[in-house]
């Protein structure tokens, strides 16, 4: 709401309404013109203080001083009129002029004009501070030159005025012009992208009290400036604008757009100080006869003239040897770039906005099979596998939000060959202002294949290719378990050995063995759009999940077709090998209600199974209902 320009000006509207329309209700009336003047101006530095303190809530590190002292100018500003009102509306006194306001008030100048120097000397480079400084001092002394000729000299002539009121007129408008230049400075040394409503307002905020002032200072003058006078609402408007500007203020931020050009030549900044002397010295030429004040104002701008031309001649002397050094510097490190892009064993490149290449190294030339020079101008999604694209890019608008990013994809180079490859892409960042992004890759295939391998030797045996008995675990608890998202209602377990198959590996060998269990994993093979899982538990013992079972006559049925299968002879190395299998069932949940009692249960039966050489199969369920 605070910082809404809409609200504001409908708040600033309200009040310069009320103000006036005060000032014209009751202008035949002093004291309590008097009275709602006094009151309109304090309630303006309240709101004036109010937005101060949340712009300095809000400021960053870098302009909570500046805001902090504008805060405090407006506090001495607020005792002022405190002070004005008990002496005029309670005491029912005159305020005297100068009195005790005109210290506060020169203290709100003060601080102002503080504010506004602190925040140039502290931005601004060395030359430019040399420069504010003596252009500043060059216009006061032109400005107090002419305020004394004009001015005080005739007020002196005639003994109108003390000392002390000489003094107070002309500091006050040697502040306002000190304010005004410095605003002034501080804007035009601003970019244009930097020049924003919060600058504006300052400039306006400044010129309005610098008028304001000027107007109060002859209307005393003239000893016909009265309390409720049509330019005191312009003052506490001033200092409103002043603090509203506050909030609008926004720290820098980076910026998508590219890179800011430099601004034109500052002609203000050139020919403030000059076109001041000059017109003094027209003015000496015409008016001055003999050694006055505008001789010594005249001789004492030349002074500051000249030794401002030799400080930034010593300082550009300076700047001139820092160039060549940092350019020295920076030549260097360009080399230096150049030699860790350029040889940088993995694939390094940049991009433009529009995520075309700019540059590429020649690992990165040789990943994507296309020339440095063809690859110019290429947008880089083009070489990204189709099925990542819309991931890769979702990363990219991150780094164009200034942030870095790390990920994986799948790069597809000009003649269709894939590498899995880790990009790293950082934002290039210049001039506070994002304009591209840099990239670096490493090639991660043999990773990801490992990966890969690790991954499935931890889930399978190594012998046969079925899944081992982890796996099998993890997959019978999951059917099971009534905590998993899919628990399925009937599971079989069928769990086997292999008759005989101590006698072939004591007889004729392991590697006979081995190749025994090869053929038999080969053959449960062939089952696998029947069963949910087959699994080796360890040396013959094979397992095999059933899901989903509806009958018993199923069970008998694929336990019949497995036991057909498996009793088979097998060829192995010119030898005729019978090992036909014994295999016991149990089903979840009427045998078990877990995975331990399942495998219980189910070598039970397995071990009842064997009392037949050739091969059977028994069912848990049926073994409890045999004698024993």
């Amino acid at each position: 709401m605070f910082k809404q320009p809409k609200s504001f000006i409908l708040i600033i509207l309200l009040y310069a309404l009320g103000y006036y329309g005060w000032i014209f209700t009751f202008s035949d009336s002093p004291s309590l013109e008097a009275l709602g003047g006094n009151i309109f101006s304090i309630s303006g530095l309240l709101i004036a203080l109010l937005y101060l303190k949340i712009a300095i809530k809000w400021a960053d590190s870098n302009d909570r001083k500046f805001w902090l002292l504008i805060a405090f100018g407006t506090f001495w500003y607020l005792i002022a009129e405190l002070i004005w009102f008990f002496t005029e509306s309670i005491f029912h006194k005159n305020v005297a002029f100068p009195g005790w306001p005109d210290v506060f008030y020169i203290l709100q100048v003060l601080f102002l004009l503080y504010a506004l120097t602190y925040k140039i000397l502290k931005d601004a480079a060395i030359q430019q501070r040399i420069s504010f400084l003596f252009d500043v001092l060059i216009i006061l002394v032109v400005a107090s030159t002419f305020s004394w000729h004009f001015l005080i000299e005739p007020i002196l002539d005639t003994s109108m005025a003390t000392i002390n009121a000489l003094i107070v007129s002309l500091i006050y408008p040697l502040g306002d012009l000190g304010m005004l230049v410095a605003a002034s400075f501080l804007f035009f040394n601003l970019t244009r992208k930097d020049k924003s409503l919060s600058m504006y307002l300052i400039i306006a905020a400044v010129t309005i009290q610098a008028i304001a002032d000027s107007v109060y200072l002859y209307l005393i003058a003239q000893d016909t400036y009265i309390s409720g006078s049509l330019i005191d609402p312009l003052f506490i408007i001033a200092m409103i604008l002043l603090a509203y500007a506050g909030l609008q203020h926004q720290p820098n931020t980076i910026s998508t757009k590219s890179a800011t050009q430099p601004e034109k030549l500052n002609i203000f900044q050139m020919l403030t100080p000059y076109g001041g002397v000059l017109i003094l010295f027209v003015f000496m030429g015409f008016h001055s006869r003999s050694f006055d004040i505008v001789t010594v104002g005249s001789g004492l701008s030349i002074l500051l003239v000249i030794t401002r031309q030799v400080l930034i001649i010593i300082e550009n002397h300076k700047l001139v040897r820092r160039y060549y050094d940092q350019a020295q510097t920076l030549e260097l490190s360009e080399e230096r770039y150049k030699s860790l892009f350029e040889y940088h064993p993995d694939p390094v490149y940049s991009t433009d906005l529009k995520g075309q290449f700019d540059s590429a190294n020649t690992a990165c030339s040789n990943l994507l099979g296309v020339s440095k020079i063809e690859l110019m101008g290429q947008n880089s999604l083009r070489y990204v596998k189709d099925t990542h694209r819309m991931t890769v890019s979702k990363e990219l608008k991150e780094v164009f939000k200034g942030m870095p990013r790390s990920y994986e994809t799948v790069v597809e180079n000009a003649l269709g060959s894939s590498t899995y490859m880790n990009i790293t892409n950082v934002p290039i960042i210049v001039q506070n202002e994002i304009v591209g992004i840099f990239g670096i890759g490493k090639d991660v295939t043999e990773m990801k294949r490992n990966e890969q391998r690790i991954q499935y030797l931890a889930y399978h045996d190594a012998l046969t290719g079925l899944f081992n008995r982890l796996a099998f675990e993890e997959r019978l608890s999951t059917l099971i378990t009534s905590d998993s998202p899919h628990p399925t209602s009937n599971v079989s377990l069928f769990f086997m050995d292999l008759n005989q198959f101590k006698t072939v590996n004591d007889t004729l060998g392991h590697d006979v063995g081995d190749q025994l269990l090869k053929s038999v994993a080969k053959r449960l093979q062939s089952f696998e759009m029947d069963f949910d899982m087959m699994a080796r538990q360890g040396g013959d013992e094979f397992t095999l999940l059933l899901k989903d079972v509806r009958s018993y006559e199923q069970l008998h049925r694929m336990a019949n077709q497995l036991l057909s299968t498996l009793q088979a002879p097998y060829e192995i190395a010119n030898h005729t090998i019978s090992c036909p299998p014994s295999i016991g069932i149990s089903c979840y949940p009427t045998d078990a209600l877990s995975m331990l009692e399942m495998l219980q249960h189910a070598d039970i039966a397995m071990y009842r199974a064997k009392d037949i050489p050739s091969g059977s199969y028994v069912l848990y369920d049926e073994l409890q209902h045999m004698p024993s």
